[in-house]
């Protein structure tokens, strides 16, 4: 990608607040960008963008512009599981081109990996993260992303030995909403990544289990966990990282805490797809585009 670029801005979620939506648009120019919007970005129907019918039309119009660089994703919230079964996956195929978001996003960009074999980017959103301004630190790591640069990011915490793996994964809560089904991610030896925010410590623990019953946490090796804010006290915060060691512990897994991706600010953009190198002696996790993507396509 580069200055200039067209790029689509989808909404297949909640309803797109208006202001928020021009001043993120406003952004996007900014850092050099030309957005195009889909038709339905300023439609509502109850929890959602517009009709499922909408949000899907709007979307697939902007998947056969050959013209776009790049999609964003206006919000997230709820509504894209639904059209999950809809997407023109064969649409998508003719035309490589990145696909930036995260919370409700997750399974879509999950299945872009696994289906298309491609990298797609768990990074900021037009009507939340741009609209509050991008922070210096995110547009770096924005942009390098879109343009396959290595990213080095810190971790506050971990352990375990150096280990690499193709990096899947997103929203928690959506990651177990999609178990035994056939938008389940496959985890075998990937490095999973995670967070989440507002949701008590029992819950956070409840989908965890969720996940390792299903067989994957076996599978994996290691666990990467971004932004995560216990939606109770902050002894909760030190139980939840209890588990998290125990589990890394009882799965013979490598741990990273505390990336700043997802639900927060700063929101660096990670490559799902690409391979990741957990290190937890240097409190760091590094993503190369340059091997790996598409392992699991």
């Amino acid at each position: 990608m580069k200055p200039g670029d067209r790029v689509g801005i989808a909404a297949l979620s909640g309803p797109v607040d208006p202001a928020a939506l021009d001043t993120g648009l406003g952004e996007l120019r900014r850092i050099g960008f030309e957005p195009v919007t889909a038709t339905n970005l300023k439609s509502r129907e109850g929890l959602f963008a517009g009709s499922d019918q909408e949000r899907l039309e709007g979307f697939h119009r902007l998947v056969a512009d050959e013209s776009l660089s790049a999609v964003f994703f206006a919000r997230g919230g709820h509504g894209l599981l639904r059209l999950l079964p809809r997407i023109d996956w064969d649409l998508l195929a003719r035309r490589p081109r990145a696909y930036i978001g995260y919370s409700d996003v997750t399974p879509f960009l999950n299945q872009v990996v696994m289906r298309l074999g491609w990298v797609a980017f768990h990074g900021p959103m037009v009507a939340v993260d741009f609209a509050r301004g991008l922070q210096a630190v995110e547009e770096v790591s924005l942009l390098g992303a879109l343009v396959g640069e290595p990213q080095v990011i810190p971790s506050e915490g971990g352990s375990g030995e150096v280990v690499e793996g193709t990096i899947l994964g997103g929203c928690l809560s959506l990651l177990t909403a999609v178990l035994e089904t056939k938008y389940a991610v496959d985890l075998e030896d990937a490095v999973l990544f995670w967070e989440d925010v507002d949701e008590p410590v029992y819950r956070l623990d409840r989908m965890l289990t969720h996940l390792d019953l299903s067989g994957r946490l076996s599978a994996i090796k290691a666990m990467v966990v971004g932004c995560v804010e216990p939606a109770d006290e902050h002894e909760a915060g030190e139980t939840l990282r209890q588990r998290l060691d125990l589990l890394a512990l009882e799965k013979g897994l490598s741990l990273a805490v505390g990336i700043p991706s997802g639900h927060c600010c700063p929101n660096l953009t990670l490559p799902i797809g690409a391979i990741a190198r957990v290190d937890p002696p240097r409190g760091e996790v590094t993503f190369s585009l340059g091997k790996g993507v598409g392992a699991w396509a």
